[in-house]
C-alpha cells in the first residue's frame, strides 16, 4: 500500500476483503499507539515502508451491533431483496445478471433489428436467473425479546438474536458489548444468561459464532463465496454513488420476479440502519456541504479526497431529498404552514427544505405563473451547478435537488442557517439583491467581491438598477440572484435561475402575454450558459485579431515614417544603401542610426561586397563615409596588431 492512502480507506479492504470479512468493529494501532481513521498514513509518527500494522478488536455499541448484524446478513446471504422505496419497486435489481460473453461466431446484435418496430419496455428488464444462491442458515432477525431491559442494559446487552440453523435447531443469541454469545432464552421464556450445555459458545463476531453453532455453516460458506465469485462484482456489491437509470421500471405482473420469500429481517432493516428514536439518519447536510468545500486543496492527494468527500455526500443527500420528496407527495408529512394554499406549503424533512415547483406566492405572475415557475426550478439547479464548478472561495451554495413525482415538482434545499430568522421591522432575509422584485433592492458591501469573481466568471456585466421609489443600485450580477448571510457566518448565493440573459429575439416573436394561450407560456427563455460562453469566446477572438491587426498597422506606419526621416537625414547624392553597409561595421556611427531588424545574421562574403560598392556611387568626401571608413581602418589595424603579437610570441617560444 502507499503512505498517501486513507486509514479509513485501509480499514474498508479489511471489512471487504475474504480473509477478513468477519471483523467489522475494530481499529488499527502502530507500536502500540491508535492510528486515527480520518487521517493518511503518511501522517502516521513512526510509519516506514516496512512498517505493520496491527488489527484491535473493540467493545460494540448498539450502533455498531446493528451495523454488524446488517452486515452479516448480507455475507452470509440471508438478507433478501430489498424494496427500495426511494428509486423505484424494482430498482434494485442488477442488469448484470444478463451480461454474457458474446462468441465471435455470432450474428451482430442489429443484424436482424427491425427499426420499425414498437418499443417495448422487456428490453430493459434483466433477464431472469436459474441459478440460486447456496444458503448458510435458514433465517437470523431479531428476536421479540428486543429491545433489552434497562437493568440488561446496564450489563452490556445491546441485542436479541434469534437464528434458525440449517439443522432445524433455533437458538438465540445474545448482542454484548464484548461480542456475541449463545443465551439460554426460547421462543417462550427470557433467560440471557449464557448458555453452557454442551459447551459455551461466545465469539467477537457474529460469523464465528453462526461457525460454531451450525456444523454445515462453513461447508456452505465456502460454497457461497465461491458462488458470488463467479459473478460480476457489481452483483455482489452495488456501484454507489449512483442513480439508477430507470427508477420509474417496474416488472410486469405477470414476469418471474413477482416472487416474494418471506423474511422477519426485512421489515427490521430500517430499525438496524436508523436505530429506534430514527436520529442516527438525521444529518445536517448544510454543514456537512460547506465544510467539505472548505477542505484544503492544495495538493493533488487533498483534492481527491475533497471530491469523493463531496460526490458521496451528494449521492446521500440526493437520495435523501428523493424519499421526502415521495412521503410528501403521499401525504405522509405535514406541512409547516397547512393554512395556506397547495402550492405555497412548504416542508421539512431530515433537515431539507422542500416547497413546490409552482408560483405559489405570486413570483412570477407576469412571467407566466406556474409554467414559468417549473422552468425556474430547473434553471437553478442548472444555475448551482455552474456556480459549484467554479468553486469560487467563500461563496457558498445550498443543495439542491429537484423532484418530479406524480406529476408533481418538489425543490428540496438544504436548510441555510438563518433563513428563518424573524428580522426586525424593515429588514429583509435577503442581504444583496432584489428582495420583491425590482421593487426593494438590498445591497451589501460584503458580496461585492464574491459575486463580481462570479459575475466575471459568468460574463456578467455590473449594471445600474431603480427600486419602486427611484432609488439607484450599483449590482455586480443579475437582481434576481440573491446573496444572504447565514448565522454561520457563511455567504450563500441563491436563486441563481437568471444568471444568462433572455433571448429577446426568441420572446418577441412568440411572447404575447401571461393571458394569452396562443402565445409562448412563459417569458424565462433564458440563454444557456454554453451559448454564452461560446459567444463571449467568438467576441474574443475578434477582438484579438483586431487588436493585432490595429498594431501591425501601427508598426508599419511608424516604420515608413522612420525610414523617411533616415532617407532624408543623409546629404544629397549619398544612397542609403550604401550607409546601411558602411554602418553596420562600425558600432560609433550606427548607434545612432535605426535599430537592426531582429533576425539571423547572414554570412557576408568577400565577392559580394565589392559588387554592392560597385553598384552604388561613393562619395569618400562625406563625413559620414569617412567616419565609417575611420572605424573600420582602426578594426584592420587591431587585427594586424594582434596577429603581430601572435607570431612574436611564437618565435620566442621556439627560441626558448
Amino acid at each position: 500500500m502507499s503512505t498517501q492512502e486513507q486509514v479509513q480507506d485501509i480499514r474498508q479492504s479489511v471489512i471487504e476483503l475474504p480473509g477478513t470479512y468477519q471483523y467489522s468493529c475494530f481499529h488499527l494501532e502502530h507500536n502500540g499507539v491508535r492510528i486515527n481513521d480520518y487521517v493518511e498514513l503518511s501522517e502516521v509518527p513512526g510509519i516506514a515502508p516496512n512498517s505493520e500494522l496491527v488489527l484491535v478488536q473493540d467493545p460494540y455499541t448498539e450502533k455498531e451491533a446493528r451495523m454488524h448484524l446488517l452486515r452479516t446478513r448480507e455475507l452470509i446471504g440471508a438478507a433478501s431483496a430489498r424494496i427500495d422505496t426511494a428509486s423505484g419497486i424494482a430498482a434494485g435489481m442488477a442488469l448484470f445478471d444478463g451480461v454474457d460473453t458474446v462468441c465471435e461466431k455470432a450474428a451482430h446484435p442489429l443484424s436482424d433489428y427491425d427499426f420499425n418496430a414498437p418499443a417495448s419496455l422487456d428490453q430493459f428488464l434483466p433477464p431472469t436467473s436459474n441459478t440460486t444462491a447456496p444458503k448458510c442458515v435458514r433465517a437470523i432477525c431479531l428476536s421479540p425479546w428486543n429491545p433489552p431491559p434497562y437493568y440488561l442494559r446496564q450489563k452490556g446487552h445491546l441485542l436479541y438474536i434469534q437464528c434458525a440453523a440449517l439443522e432445524g435447531d433455533q437458538v438465540h443469541i445474545t448482542s454484548h458489548v464484548s461480542g456475541f454469545y449463545v443465551n439460554n432464552s426460547t421462543s417462550q421464556k427470557f433467560d440471557p444468561t449464557p448458555r453452557t450445555k454442551p459447551k459455551v459458545m461466545q465469539a467477537h463476531s457474529l460469523v464465528t459464532l453462526l461457525g460454531m453453532i451450525s456444523p454445515s455453516f462453513e461447508k456452505e460458506f465456502q460454497a457461497l463465496q465461491a458462488f458470488n465469485s463467479t459473478r460480476d462484482p457489481l452483483i455482489t456489491f452495488g456501484p454507489t454513488n449512483a442513480i439508477p437509470a430507470s427508477p420509474w421500471l417496474v416488472p410486469g405482473a405477470d414476469t418471474q420476479h413477482k416472487a416474494h420469500s418471506a423474511d422477519l429481517g426485512r421489515p427490521q432493516e430500517q430499525y438496524l440502519v436508523a436505530g429506534a428514536e430514527g436520529v442516527d439518519s438525521l444529518r445536517d447536510f448544510n454543514e456537512e456541504f460547506q465544510s467539505t468545500r472548505e477542505l484544503p486543496r492544495d495538493s493533488v492527494q487533498e483534492r481527491v479526497f475533497r471530491e469523493r468527500l463531496l460526490s458521496k455526500l451528494f449521492a446521500d443527500y440526493t437520495e435523501a431529498a428523493v424519499r421526502g420528496a415521495v412521503l410528501i407527495a403521499k401525504a405522509e408529512i405535514a406541512p409547516l404552514n397547512p393554512t395556506e394554499s397547495r402550492d405555497a406549503q412548504i416542508y421539512v424533512y431530515n433537515n431539507i427544505f422542500f416547497s413546490y415547483g409552482a408560483d405559489g406566492v405570486g413570483t412570477f405572475t407576469n412571467e407566466g405563473g406556474d409554467e414559468a415557475a417549473r422552468v425556474a426550478t430547473g434553471k437553478d439547479v442548472m444555475g448551482v451547478k455552474t456556480v459549484n464548478s467554479l468553486d469560487i472561495h467563500g461563496l457558498q451554495t445550498p443543495g439542491t435537488v429537484v423532484v418530479d413525482y406524480l406529476g408533481r415538482r418538489l425543490v428540496a434545499q438544504s436548510i441555510v442557517p438563518g433563513i428563518f430568522r424573524q428580522r426586525e421591522e424593515g429588514q429583509s432575509q435577503i442581504d444583496y439583491g432584489g428582495v420583491e422584485g425590482k421593487d426593494v433592492v438590498a445591497t451589501n458591501e460584503e458580496f461585492v467581491p464574491l459575486f463580481d469573481k462570479m459575475s466575471k466568471a459568468l460574463h456578467v456585466k455590473p449594471h445600474s438598477v431603480w427600486d419602486k421609489e427611484g432609488k439607484k443600485h450599483d449590482l455586480v450580477a443579475s437582481v434576481e440572484t440573491k446573496g444572504l448571510l447565514g448565522t454561520d457566518g457563511r455567504k450563500y448565493v441563491l436563486d441563481l435561475y437568471r444568471i444568462t440573459p433572455l433571448d429577446v429575439d426568441f420572446m418577441d416573436k412568440h411572447w404575447k402575454s401571461a393571458d394569452d394561450p396562443t402565445g409562448y407560456p412563459h417569458k424565462m427563455a433564458v440563454l444557456r450558459q454554453e451559448l454564452v460562453e461560446a459567444f463571449w469566446k467568438l467576441k474574443m477572438r475578434e477582438y484579438i485579431n483586431a487588436q493585432v491587426k490595429a498594431r501591425q498597422e501601427a508598426r508599419y506606419q511608424a516604420g515608413k515614417e522612420k525610414a523617411g526621416v533616415q532617407e532624408g537625414g543623409t546629404k544629397e547624392g549619398e544612397p542609403a544603401k550604401v550607409h546601411h553597409l558602411f554602418c553596420r561595421n562600425n558600432a560609433n556611427a550606427y548607434k545612432h542610426d535605426r535599430p537592426m531588424p531582429r533576425r539571423r545574421p547572414r554570412r557576408r562574403t568577400k565577392r559580394r561586397r565589392p559588387r554592392m560598392i560597385a553598384l552604388t556611387s561613393l562619395d569618400l568626401t562625406s563625413p559620414l563615409t569617412q567616419t565609417c571608413t575611420a572605424g573600420r581602418s582602426l578594426r584592420q589595424r587591431r587585427r594586424r596588431h594582434s596577429g603581430w603579437r601572435t607570431r612574436r610570441m611564437s618565435v620566442m617560444l621556439a627560441l626558448s
